[in-house]
């Protein structure tokens, strides 16, 4: 079963569920409803956007991007083991766990969301920090990025690493 918000669309309110109609046709058509069901507008969005999706290749650029994203996860594990609890990506979406000690599980807001704060300042748009106590630095960037981007924006991300935890 895939579940879809607002991405299928790019934004505008569209939901989906999608599956084996074994699992999708347990109930009778109409018989689910939400506030995003059915807009013809965001419908034909979504429409526009799962086209260009495919004709552009973002998925195969998403993949790509991913290879890039990963090492340099790696190499904020490495180069902030005591601030860093974890550094992972999936394609062109990678969080970091910002940690109050090494080993710890406890996350660390404020230097995650000082971090966040110095890289906005200098251009990187981000997320605020998010997940298990608002610890992690997520980045998720449009698909249709180059390495090129993907490369100055994690530079400008570990220039804010450098400034924030360095010295703490």
């Amino acid at each position: 079963m895939i579940v879809c918000g607002k991405g299928i669309s790019s934004g505008l309110p569209l939901s989906a569920v999608i599956g084996h109609s074994d699992w999708m046709d347990i109930f009778a058509p109409g018989s689910m409803t939400s506030t995003h069901t059915g807009n013809p507008v965001c419908c034909a969005a979504a429409l526009a956007n799962i086209k260009v999706l495919i004709e552009e290749g973002l998925i195969d650029n998403a993949a790509r991007m991913g290879d890039i994203f990963q090492a340099r996860m790696r190499h904020f594990e490495q180069k902030y083991p005591n601030h860093v609890g974890k550094a992972d990506a999936i394609g062109a979406v990678a969080a970091i766990q910002m940690v109050t000690a090494p080993g710890s599980l406890d996350p660390d807001h404020d230097t995650a969301f000082a971090i966040v704060k110095h890289a906005v300042e200098r251009g990187l748009m981000l997320f605020g920090p998010v997940g298990s106590g608002g610890g992690t630095v997520k980045l998720c960037p449009p698909l249709s990025m180059t390495p090129e981007q993907v490369e100055e924006g994690l530079d400008v991300l570990e220039a804010a690493f450098d400034a924030i935890c360095v010295g703490r």
